[in-house]
């Protein structure tokens, strides 16, 4: 038995700058909260230097299930604004795609169920995701 360094390896998440704040089982599911912050990186359209703005509301995104219940991720994205060009840009990770609120791994569920002819409406209910 290894011991765990951080909270983010139970649930599966491997990105370091997602911080965890609280976690609370109810009834039906897990619920996670937790923000995802890193220091400000360059401006991708005039290379200026970005400042933190601030947080988007909270992302709800469905993780797979910890031992046999559901789990969600409530997880608020940092924004970073360029001082020179004004423009806005959103945090991104690893774990979903951007502009996403499917996790990649319940992706890859849904691919992996979808090859064993497994109907798309089971699928959805089982992962607990939209059709």
């Amino acid at each position: 038995m290894r011991p765990i360094k951080n909270n983010t390896e139970l649930i599966g998440i491997k990105d370091q700058n997602i911080k965890i704040s609280l976690v609370f089982e109810t009834d039906t599911h897990i619920e996670i909260q937790a923000k995802l912050d890193y220091p400000s990186p360059s401006c991708p359209h005039c290379q200026g230097k970005m400042i933190k703005y601030d947080f988007q509301k909270n992302s709800k995104i469905p993780l797979l299930e910890q031992a046999g219940t559901p789990t969600l991720l409530h997880l608020k994205k940092r924004r970073f604004q360029c001082k020179n060009c004004r423009r806005v840009r959103v945090a991104e990770t690893s774990i979903f795609e951007k502009n996403c609120q499917i996790s990649n791994l319940v992706r890859q569920k849904v691919t992996q169920l979808l090859t064993e002819k497994v109907l798309l409406t089971d699928i959805a209910r089982r992962l607990r995701v939209s059709t």
